[in-house]
């Protein structure tokens, strides 16, 4: 955790601006305006703060900085530069914006999967709009094709690591750092992945991007022992996706319960 002698969130995020050049102004809400080229850009840091006080990572202010660099404002590459790095998100349904002019699916009451895709280096990661597919020329179901085929990709590269508790294997999901791991569970080939030790359906809880947990549908009665776990690391997250147990199986997903 940051110490009152270190720098917080905004200290950083304001040199990061300071050393690209970009001026700002607060607005009254604590938004930062950021004039970058001829677009003036509204960024809200507190995801970024509630992840630098929990895991006092300077390098992710450093990273979410670079979203800014200008080269980032050009246009969006066509679709032959873009294809390799479309994904879908698991994400809550309440944001404000809603998803009216995104590509998305309904997942659950409480989740949606949204179809983006990132910068070549992952640092950014940005919606598909019905707008870009008509400057691209792909139909939806191309680019839903496309997004399968890359998080099966992702899903191959994943180990579900097992600890067991009690005759309980208590599945994690472990790869290299991503904003996709619990979107995983959404893949096609997620089923592969934990079939062989937790057999099919599983229950799953993701309570942040970063965080999945996996157990087979035999130990229902073992979820109570996840709640508090569940419960800190979603509210301690700058990126919350659900406290809702969830039931994957290949007839979708499905919300059995919730830690709320």
């Amino acid at each position: 955790m940051p110490t009152s002698s270190n720098p917080t969130a905004d200290d950083l995020f304001q040199i990061e601006l300071a050393n690209r050049n970009l001026s700002f102004t607060l607005t009254v809400d604590g938004l930062y305006e950021i004039q970058i080229g001829d677009v003036t850009a509204t960024v809200n840091l507190e995801n970024i703060r509630r992840n630098y006080e929990r895991d006092n990572d300077a390098d992710a202010v450093t990273r979410f900085a670079k979203q800014l660099d200008v080269e980032m404002f050009d246009e969006i590459p066509d679709w032959e530069s873009v294809k390799s790095y479309v994904r879908f998100s698991i994400e809550p349904s309440d944001y404000e914006t809603g998803f009216k002019d995104t590509l998305h699916e309904i997942v659950t009451d409480e989740l949606i999967k949204v179809f983006v895709f990132t910068s070549p280096d992952g640092s950014r990661i940005s919606w598909i709009t019905h707008a870009m597919l008509a400057d691209w020329k792909v139909k939806h179901e191309s680019v839903v094709s496309q997004a399968n085929t890359n998080m099966d990709l992702m899903v191959a590269g994943t180990t579900l690591e097992i600890e067991e508790i009690d005759g309980v294997k208590l599945g994690m999901l472990s790869m290299s750092d991503t904003p996709f791991k619990a979107s995983l569970i959404l893949a096609q080939a997620f089923h592969e992945l934990v079939r062989p030790t937790h057999g099919w359906p599983v229950y799953v809880v993701a309570p942040t991007r970063d965080f999945v947990y996996v157990i087979s549908c035999e130990n229902r009665d073992f979820l109570g022992r996840l709640g508090a776990t569940v419960v800190r690391e979603y509210n301690d997250s700058g990126y919350p996706v659900t406290v809702d147990v969830l039931e994957v199986g290949s007839s979708g997903v499905r919300a059995i319960g919730s830690f709320a």
